[in-house]
């Protein structure tokens, strides 16, 4: 189990650095291409380690007790989370890495960015949140915990980076959009649109969802519901 809470650790404080002084000095000595390729293997590794420490650690008695309708309602939180991370990775957006924003106004807050600033982020991080309240014992806290928080801890950092790199252009786009999934629409900021999104996103969302819901005991060993 310490093996685990070291390999956490490492992967949260080494996903740190690029908001800390040490990145520019690094891109500084490095080159930006060579820091992102050491920091891309780094992190790779990392996330090796800690999913090797989750498979070897020992078991564990559970935290808290699993509601029996769990199961149910994390499926049905998956799968906005599947949908989230489909139409993310598929539409532009003014937080990925070496992008900037779009003309303020059109269509750099529409669509799938309408409903968060970070829909691939906050997809991950459901996710972990999900299955973190699924497996209530220690090792999968340390596991899914982590990621769930690299994932949004992460995606606010990465906020930060960029307003203060882009300053009004980032302003625009964080006015008509929020970090907080739906946050933006519920206080009229935003509005939300299927159409927008992409009826092919959310129908390709929906069956990567399918499709890992009836694999998940063949690939994991535990049955998703």
């Amino acid at each position: 189990m310490i093996n685990l809470a070291v390999a956490a650790a490492f992967l949260l404080a080494l996903h740190t650095l690029p908001s800390t002084p040490l990145r520019p000095w690094a891109v500084d000595r490095l080159g930006s291409k060579a820091y992102l390729g050491a920091f891309g293997l780094t992190s790779l590794g990392a996330l090796v380690w800690l999913v090797m420490a989750f498979n070897a650690a020992p078991a564990a008695e559970p935290l808290w007790i699993v509601p029996g309708p769990w199961r149910f309602v994390g499926a049905i939180i998956m799968l906005i989370a599947f949908v989230m991370l489909v139409a993310g990775l598929s539409t532009p957006n003014p937080t990925a890495l070496g992008s900037r924003p779009a003309n303020p106004g059109k269509q750099s807050w529409r669509g799938i960015n309408a409903v968060t600033r970070h829909p691939v982020l906050w997809a991950i991080g459901i996710w972990g949140l999900v299955h973190l309240l699924s497996k209530p014992d220690l090792a999968a806290a340390l596991f899914f915990g982590a990621l769930a928080l690299l994932a949004i801890g992460g995606a606010k950092l990465q906020e930060l980076r960029k307003a203060r790199g882009l300053g009004e252009a980032w302003q625009a786009f964080a006015s008509h959009t929020s970090f907080i999934p739906f946050a933006a629409i519920l206080d009229g900021r935003a509005h939300l649109s299927l159409g927008e999104i992409g009826y092919w996103r959310i129908g390709a969302g929906i069956a990567l969802w399918a499709v890992v819901l009836g694999a998940h005991g063949a690939l994991f060993g535990v049955p998703a519901l």
